[in-house]
């Protein structure tokens, strides 16, 4: 595996902080209710689901940073999607049929405790279409609601890059406020609003990084922002998303180091199927009285098998997804 992409628009960065939100994630959920609540690796890792939020600054400034400039018009809105889903679809899918596979397994096994196994087509096509939440229901794998997130993200994001001219910035920063009071809205009906403005600090990044707004409005701007998301989410979002912008804003994208590259590169696969390995291992491990010390060695297992099945995820089936993605082209 390269330790990193040649291709200009891929920042060393970037890979980086993705694989130490995945870690982060992942660690999060293997430690809580496993631990005790004063353990200090309990303690290092409660507030792990923040790496969510660090995956939506990413997101929000991926796509705009590698379409802004271009070409790339309305007429290529649907090949736009199509590339999207090439590119996450496939391994969404197949994780899905792992966690029923893994979840069947479990329920077999003596001792288990959980719910019976009863999944409906239905259920399942809601899945397919992220509207899992529209319907009130419960996801497979509890990780999933941010992909719904996610796909709503793109539907937007591809609509907004079609219609931003960067020969008219009062047109582009009427649109991102626009963007930005979409999370004012009922967010029960729409998720997503909840999270466009944590989603616009990655844009205005993007911007900043594509030399469309010059230092002193970027720095305003992401004040600004992050003064909402303080209002809205809280301090420690506001904080970390800060954080991440700068860091894609500011920070050398020219040294790497291997493991973290190498764990970004399959963060995606990482964070679909950490739940169904990982968090299976640990929830097996508690039929099992085990000490503190234990509880580590049980701890490091689930993240190695989790890393290990990511890699193989990552290896035979996102990567392909990618290069098949790549083949669609804006012309």
């Amino acid at each position: 595996m390269k330790a990193f992409n040649k291709d200009k628009n891929y920042l060393t960065i970037i890979v980086t902080l993705r694989g130490l939100a995945a870690i982060y994630v992942c660690m999060y959920h293997f430690t809580k209710d496993f631990l005790n609540e004063d353990d200090i690796i309990n303690v290092l890792f409660e507030n792990g689901w923040i790496g969510v939020e660090v995956f939506f600054v990413i997101s929000g400034f991926v796509i705009p940073f590698s379409l802004l400039g271009t070409s790339f018009k309305f007429r290529h809105y649907f090949k736009f999607m199509k590339k999207r889903l090439i590119r996450i679809e496939p391994a969404y899918l197949i994780s899905v049929i792992l966690v029923l596979l893994v979840s069947y397994a479990a329920s077999k096994t003596p001792g288990f405790a959980g719910e019976p196994n009863n999944v409906s087509v239905a259920l399942l096509l809601q899945h397919v279409g992220y509207l899992v939440e529209f319907f009130n229901n419960t996801w497979l794998n509890p990780v999933y609601w941010t992909l719904e997130i996610e796909f709503h993200f793109y539907i937007i994001i591809g609509l907004l890059i079609a219609l931003w001219d960067l020969k008219n910035q009062w047109l582009t920063i009427s649109s991102i406020i626009g963007l930005l009071l979409l999370s004012f809205l009922n967010q029960d009906v729409i998720v997503f609003f909840k999270y466009t403005d944590i989603f616009i600090l990655g844009i205005l990044t993007a911007f900043y990084k594509k030399n469309q707004i010059g230092l002193f409005q970027y720095l305003i701007f992401l004040f600004l922002v992050s003064y909402i998301v303080l209002d809205s989410h809280g301090w420690l979002v506001s904080v970390w998303t800060f954080i991440t912008a700068a860091l894609i804003a500011f920070a050398s994208h020219h040294g790497n180091v291997k493991g973290l590259i190498f764990l970004g590169n399959i963060s995606y696969s990482l964070y679909l199927i950490h739940w169904p390995i990982g968090v299976k291992i640990i929830n097996l491990s508690k039929r099992l009285k085990l000490n503190e010390l234990s509880k580590y060695g049980v701890i490091l297992i689930a993240l190695s098998f989790s890393i290990f099945a990511a890699w193989l995820f990552y290896k035979y089936i996102e990567k392909p997804s990618h290069q098949w993605a790549k083949k669609v082209k804006f012309t």
